[in-house]
Protein backbone atom coordinates (compact mmCIF):
# COMPACT_ATOMS: atom_id res chain seq x y z
CA UNK A 1 0.00 0.00 0.00
CA UNK A 2 3.02 1.97 0.49
CA UNK A 3 4.08 1.71 -2.79
CA UNK A 4 0.71 2.66 -4.26
CA UNK A 5 0.48 5.91 -2.06
CA UNK A 6 3.83 7.04 -3.52
CA UNK A 7 2.89 6.63 -6.79
CA UNK A 8 -0.62 8.14 -6.26
CA UNK A 9 1.15 11.25 -4.91
CA UNK A 10 3.46 11.23 -7.63
CA UNK A 11 0.60 11.20 -10.34
CA UNK A 12 -1.07 14.13 -8.19
CA UNK A 13 1.69 16.08 -8.44
CA UNK A 14 3.18 15.69 -12.07
CA UNK A 15 -0.25 15.59 -13.78
CA UNK A 16 0.79 12.98 -15.67
CA UNK A 17 -1.55 10.05 -16.88
CA UNK A 18 -0.86 7.01 -15.36
CA UNK A 19 1.09 5.30 -18.78
CA UNK A 20 3.40 8.04 -17.92
CA UNK A 21 3.83 7.95 -14.07
CA UNK A 22 4.12 4.29 -13.52
CA UNK A 23 7.21 4.40 -15.68
CA UNK A 24 9.11 7.05 -15.02
CA UNK A 25 12.59 6.51 -13.87
CA UNK A 26 15.81 8.24 -12.53
CA UNK A 27 16.78 9.27 -16.32
CA UNK A 28 13.77 11.53 -16.34
CA UNK A 29 15.23 13.74 -13.69
CA UNK A 30 17.30 16.62 -15.22
CA UNK A 31 18.43 18.92 -13.21
CA UNK A 32 15.38 18.68 -10.62
CA UNK A 33 12.82 18.27 -13.76
CA UNK A 34 10.83 15.44 -15.00
CA UNK A 35 11.52 15.14 -18.26
CA UNK A 36 8.88 12.74 -20.51
CA UNK A 37 7.74 11.96 -23.82
CA UNK A 38 3.94 10.99 -23.17
CA UNK A 39 2.88 7.88 -24.25
CA UNK A 40 -0.45 8.76 -25.60
CA UNK A 41 0.31 12.19 -27.73
CA UNK A 42 4.28 11.71 -28.13
CA UNK A 43 4.60 15.07 -26.70
CA UNK A 44 7.66 16.26 -24.58
CA UNK A 45 6.51 17.80 -21.11
CA UNK A 46 8.58 19.14 -18.65
CA UNK A 47 7.77 19.25 -14.88
CA UNK A 48 9.17 21.01 -11.35
CA UNK A 49 9.98 18.49 -9.38
CA UNK A 50 7.28 18.95 -6.67
CA UNK A 51 9.16 18.70 -2.99
CA UNK A 52 6.37 15.93 -1.68
CA UNK A 53 7.71 14.28 -5.04
CA UNK A 54 11.72 14.92 -3.96
CA UNK A 55 10.92 13.20 -0.48
CA UNK A 56 9.67 9.94 -1.98
CA UNK A 57 12.85 9.74 -4.54
CA UNK A 58 14.89 10.57 -1.08
CA UNK A 59 12.95 7.85 0.74
CA UNK A 60 12.83 5.42 -1.47
CA UNK A 61 16.36 6.08 -2.95
CA UNK A 62 14.78 6.16 -6.86
CA UNK A 63 11.39 5.72 -7.89
CA UNK A 64 8.64 3.47 -6.21
CA UNK A 65 8.69 0.08 -7.57
CA UNK A 66 6.27 -0.49 -10.91
CA UNK A 67 3.20 -1.91 -10.63
CA UNK A 68 0.45 -2.30 -13.37
CA UNK A 69 -2.58 0.22 -14.13
CA UNK A 70 -4.77 -2.45 -13.01
CA UNK A 71 -3.23 -2.95 -9.76
CA UNK A 72 -2.57 0.42 -8.86
CA UNK A 73 -6.22 1.43 -9.39
CA UNK A 74 -6.83 -1.76 -6.90
CA UNK A 75 -4.33 -0.67 -4.49
CA UNK A 76 -5.33 2.61 -4.46
CA UNK A 77 -8.88 1.40 -3.35
CA UNK A 78 -7.27 0.14 0.03
CA UNK A 79 -4.84 2.68 0.28
CA UNK A 80 -8.07 5.86 0.34
CA UNK A 81 -10.69 3.35 2.59
CA UNK A 82 -7.41 3.37 5.23
CA UNK A 83 -7.38 6.93 5.03
CA UNK A 84 -10.89 6.89 5.25
CA UNK A 85 -12.41 8.00 2.46
CA UNK A 86 -15.50 7.04 3.27
CA UNK A 87 -18.17 9.15 3.05
CA UNK A 88 -21.13 8.14 0.55
CA UNK A 89 -20.87 10.19 -2.68
CA UNK A 90 -22.90 10.29 -6.23
CA UNK A 91 -20.40 8.31 -8.47
CA UNK A 92 -20.72 5.43 -10.95
CA UNK A 93 -18.22 2.23 -11.31
CA UNK A 94 -18.33 -0.82 -13.29
CA UNK A 95 -20.91 -3.68 -11.73
CA UNK A 96 -18.85 -6.81 -11.31
CA UNK A 97 -21.83 -8.94 -12.57
CA UNK A 98 -22.88 -7.10 -15.78
CA UNK A 99 -19.56 -5.84 -16.71
CA UNK A 100 -21.34 -2.60 -17.03
CA UNK A 101 -21.03 1.37 -15.69
CA UNK A 102 -23.43 1.36 -12.41
CA UNK A 103 -24.37 4.79 -11.08
CA UNK A 104 -25.51 5.42 -7.79
CA UNK A 105 -24.35 6.68 -4.17
CA UNK A 106 -20.97 4.85 -2.89
CA UNK A 107 -18.39 5.00 -0.57
CA UNK A 108 -15.80 7.56 -1.95
CA UNK A 109 -12.67 5.09 -1.70
CA UNK A 110 -14.32 3.04 -4.28
CA UNK A 111 -14.92 4.99 -7.12
CA UNK A 112 -11.06 6.18 -7.08
CA UNK A 113 -8.68 5.84 -9.79
CA UNK A 114 -5.66 6.48 -11.35
CA UNK A 115 -7.58 9.39 -13.29
CA UNK A 116 -8.13 11.05 -10.02
CA UNK A 117 -4.42 12.53 -10.09
CA UNK A 118 -4.52 14.26 -13.40
CA UNK A 119 -7.87 16.02 -12.74
CA UNK A 120 -6.75 16.85 -9.61
CA UNK A 121 -3.37 18.37 -10.25
CA UNK A 122 -5.48 20.59 -13.36
CA UNK A 123 -8.54 21.20 -11.45
CA UNK A 124 -6.42 22.16 -7.94
CA UNK A 125 -4.02 24.73 -9.97
CA UNK A 126 -6.73 26.26 -12.06
CA UNK A 127 -6.83 29.57 -10.98
CA UNK A 128 -3.84 30.13 -9.09
CA UNK A 129 -1.52 29.49 -12.25
CA UNK A 130 -2.36 30.76 -15.62
CA UNK A 131 -5.01 27.79 -18.25
CA UNK A 132 -1.82 28.46 -20.46
CA UNK A 133 0.90 27.02 -18.03
CA UNK A 134 -1.59 24.04 -17.00
CA UNK A 135 -2.65 23.34 -19.90
CA UNK A 136 1.48 22.44 -20.85
CA UNK A 137 1.83 20.36 -18.64
CA UNK A 138 -1.21 18.41 -19.25
CA UNK A 139 -0.90 18.74 -23.06
CA UNK A 140 -4.26 20.08 -23.38
CA UNK A 141 -4.21 22.12 -26.59
CA UNK A 142 -7.70 24.31 -26.43
CA UNK A 143 -8.93 26.30 -23.02
CA UNK A 144 -12.04 25.45 -24.40
CA UNK A 145 -10.90 21.36 -24.14
CA UNK A 146 -9.56 22.08 -20.56
CA UNK A 147 -12.14 23.57 -19.06
CA UNK A 148 -14.29 21.08 -20.26
CA UNK A 149 -11.86 18.46 -18.69
CA UNK A 150 -11.60 19.84 -15.35
CA UNK A 151 -15.69 20.48 -15.03
CA UNK A 152 -15.68 24.13 -14.55
CA UNK A 153 -19.51 24.89 -14.18
CA UNK A 154 -20.87 28.03 -14.79
CA UNK A 155 -21.48 28.67 -10.96
CA UNK A 156 -17.66 27.94 -10.36
CA UNK A 157 -16.79 30.74 -13.17
CA UNK A 158 -19.78 33.19 -11.38
CA UNK A 159 -17.27 32.39 -8.35
CA UNK A 160 -14.33 33.01 -9.57
CA UNK A 161 -15.29 36.40 -11.03
CA UNK A 162 -17.15 36.75 -7.20
CA UNK A 163 -13.59 36.63 -5.58
CA UNK A 164 -12.03 38.48 -7.93
CA UNK A 165 -14.51 41.43 -7.19
CA UNK A 166 -13.43 41.34 -3.73
CA UNK A 167 -9.94 41.09 -3.99
CA UNK A 168 -10.04 44.26 -6.17
CA UNK A 169 -12.44 46.13 -3.97
CA UNK A 170 -9.66 45.01 -0.85
CA UNK A 171 -6.58 46.06 -2.59
CA UNK A 172 -7.95 49.13 -4.37
CA UNK A 173 -9.97 50.34 -1.26
CA UNK A 174 -11.86 52.10 -3.90
CA UNK A 175 -14.92 54.50 -2.74
CA UNK A 176 -18.52 53.25 -3.93
CA UNK A 177 -18.70 55.06 -7.65
CA UNK A 178 -22.13 56.20 -8.72
CA UNK A 179 -22.97 55.28 -12.34
CA UNK A 180 -24.65 56.55 -14.94
CA UNK A 181 -26.38 55.28 -18.18
CA UNK A 182 -25.33 56.57 -21.20
CA UNK A 183 -27.17 56.48 -24.00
Amino acid sequence: MDNARDLFIIGLRTGLRISDFLRLKQTNIKDGYIEIETQKTGQEVVIPMHPQVKEILKKRNGFPRQISDQKFNLYIKDVCEAAKLKEKVHGSKIDKETNRKKEGNYPKYELVTSHICRRSFASNLYGALPNMVIMGITGHTTETQFLRYIKITPKENANKLKEYWAKQKEENSYEQLNMKIVK
